[in-house]
């Protein structure tokens, strides 16, 4: 059987995570199953747009918008593109005649309800010329195809894994720290401060200023920005309960799948889970069982369900058990390359 040829194009560079991943200090998550897919049969391999990489004169932002109109041309050795990018490589692509673009959808959907009539028409009529779009759940799914003329057929759901193996838990026992991990522009910090300010419990936030401009910051709250990923799982490991708090389902700004991967990375990490309801987070969380979900924007329930779970030693082990056995049973990295593979494969024929 011939091997398959794919070029991952991500939106920006992958290199340094790469040599981290090798020297074993990050995980390999964010590589989308880069590392996973030889196994079936696909020889996969990172590209970076010429222009990002020789057009050092050109300003930012010219770059990246030009920079995917060349790339079908830089790829003329590759079968298929796998890439979170949908701006114009699949109508580049159509133009050339190959390669095949498999387009990972992290937030078409909210620029499509956000965007002017002639942003969504583009948009629409580029992943219209994609070979594939893949969703992170089905919610996600119906949505896009709502938005859309898709063809069902073409619009797929790959479950988001993790780096089960880096995000492991320890036999050392847990302090009395919420922590709340996450820089998309869908966080709801001022909920989750006005939900700890209350609380006897240090907390810890790994997120961008712009997430808490404008928002009074509790005393109790630590905030800390691009750690080291050994610091993130040392969070992790010793967190009494992870919290992703959420915008309601209709923000228009930030990913309608914004906070899957730190869902997952608290699950593989055995630290409890309390997340805001989303149709994205049902995807991946069952209530009660893997984590708890609370309503949208309601700081009360919230602090309700983080309690819960201070207060409730076997609680809190039944959900940290809970959850890192669907990560094993489900999203683990090569659970995600599996899925991609088939894909893939599709894709290219």
């Amino acid at each position: 059987m011939a091997t398959t040829r794919v070029a991952y194009v991500y939106p920006n560079s992958r290199r340094e995570m790469i040599a981290q991943c090798r020297a074993g200090t990050a995980p390999d998550t964010h590589l989308l199953g880069l590392n996973h897919l030889a196994a079936y049969g696909i020889e996969a391999e990172v590209r970076e747009p010429a222009l990002d990489r020789r057009a050092g004169f050109l300003p930012h932002r010219i770059r990246w918008h030009l920079r995917e109109v060349p790339l079908p041309w830089e790829l003329r050795d590759v079968d298929v593109v796998f890439t979170p990018l949908a701006n114009v490589i699949p109508l580049a692509a159509r133009v050339r005649g190959a390669p095949r673009v498999v387009v990972y959808n992290f937030g078409f959907n909210i620029i499509l309800r956000r965007a002017g009539g002639a942003r969504r028409r583009l948009l629409t009529a580029s992943l219209r010329r994609t070979a594939a779009v893949i969703c992170l759940g089905p919610s996600q799914r119906d949505e896009l195809l709502e938005l859309t003329d898709l063809e069902p057929g073409r619009v797929a759901v790959a479950y988001h894994g993790v780096d089960q193996g880096f995000f492991a838990p320890t036999d050392e026992p847990r302090q009395r720290l919420v922590i709340a991990i996450g820089r998309d522009l869908a966080r709801d910090y001022r909920t989750f401060f006005h939900a700890v300010r209350p609380l006897d419990a240090r907390v810890v936030i790994v997120a961008m200023q712009r997430n808490v401009e404008g928002i009074d910051i509790p005393p109790n709250v630590e905030l800390r920005e691009r750690i080291p990923y050994s610091e993130l799982r040392d969070l992790y490991r010793r967190a009494a309960v992870a919290v992703i708090a959420l915008r309601r389902p209709e923000y228009p700004y930030g990913s309608e799948g914004s906070g899957v991967t730190a869902l997952l990375e608290a699950n593989a990490s055995g630290t409890p889970l309390v997340a805001t309801d989303r149709p994205i987070i049902r995807d991946y969380v069952r209530d009660g069982e893997t984590g708890l979900i609370v309503p949208a924007e309601d700081p009360d329930a919230l602090r309700a369900a983080i309690e819960r779970v201070l207060d409730d030693p076997d609680r809190a082990r039944q959900l940290a058990v809970a959850g890192r056995r669907r990560v094993d049973e489900k999203h683990t990295m090569d659970d995600m390359a599996a899925q991609l593979a088939r894909l893939i494969k599709e894709a290219a024929v």
